[in-house]
């Protein structure tokens, strides 16, 4: 595999942030929720069992273990080689190995050629990417005409940022280093040494710009309701996750949630005004 170091994803070569990962998302709590999420997010995207997946930023392999235990067949691709060893791992201890395939890409320059694949997802990853207009070309590239793009992100407008920007407001502490971009608002943080980028997009917006690439959106969902639970611990921390479980369970609307789940239509023919890529 080619290597595709850069400064802004060393911090997913460390096996630090693949543990902070694991204990922040990865609860067994939270797996209900999520068993649920990709299932249903499959069933959105109109995909068979049998069918091709491309699981765009697989890190740990949790969510292409889920789509190969639903009978998909899965190619699961990150730029990090960290990430990859381990979810071979867990694949082959799912005993899994036979339905998952393991690539090492960076999502702003795919090599896979044009239409490669009717389905895609990326379960919380372009909010990683600084420069995310490259990697929606490519992921746009890639997807066949008539073909699916699964995109789960986080929403600017959730009641979790609105409290915060009160708060901070309230109590004199502005937020250094974000940036107010047309797609949303990001900020570098620093996690175990090393700089990570963080998006909490305008659904609106990123919604035209895919839009302009010849995916028009056919579903938006709720995901996770609040991320306060990352922040917290014991008992409290419990009980968030299952008001998030909750949350999910009654499909309450999307606009105040944390986490959204968007599922786009590429269109079956270009016309003038959508955005030539690749």
């Amino acid at each position: 595999m080619q290597d595709m170091q850069r400064e802004d994803t060393a911090v997913f070569e460390d096996r630090a942030t693949l543990e902070s990962w694991d204990h922040d998302y990865y609860n067994p709590i939270s797996d209900r929720y999520y068993d649920r999420a990709i299932s249903t997010m499959l069933l959105l995207m109109g995909a068979q069992p049998g069918e091709r997946i491309l699981d765009a930023g697989c890190g740990p392999g949790v969510h292409a273990v889920r789509a190969a235990r639903g009978g998909f067949r899965v190619c699961a691709i990150d730029i990090s080689q960290t990430m990859l060893q381990e979810a071979q791992g867990r694949v082959a201890a799912a005993g899994l190995s036979s339905a998952i395939e393991f690539r090492q890409e960076d999502l702003t320059r795919l090599t896979f050629p044009d239409a490669s694949f009717r389905y895609v997802f990326s379960w919380g990853v372009i909010i990683h990417i600084r420069e995310v207009e490259r990697a929606l070309d490519e992921l746009a590239r890639i997807i066949e005409p008539g073909g699916k793009l699964a995109l789960y992100v986080t929403n600017s407008g959730s009641l979790d940022g609105k409290v915060e920007s009160l708060l901070r407001f309230l109590l004199r502490k502005p937020l250094v280093g974000q940036e107010c971009l047309r797609l949303g608002n990001g900020i570098w943080y620093e996690m175990h040494g090393q700089r990570l980028w963080l998006w909490r997009f305008h659904i609106a917006e990123l919604e035209r710009e895919l839009k302009a690439r010849g995916l028009h959106l056919t579903h938006r969902m709720i995901g996770e309701f609040s991320e306060i639970q990352h922040r917290v611990s014991g008992p409290l921390r419990r009980t968030l996750l299952r008001l998030n479980n909750l949350c999910y369970r009654l499909g309450i609307p999307p606009g105040p949630a944390v986490g959204n789940l968007l599922v786009f239509e590429k269109s079956s023919r270009q016309t003038g005004n959508q955005k030539k890529v690749g």
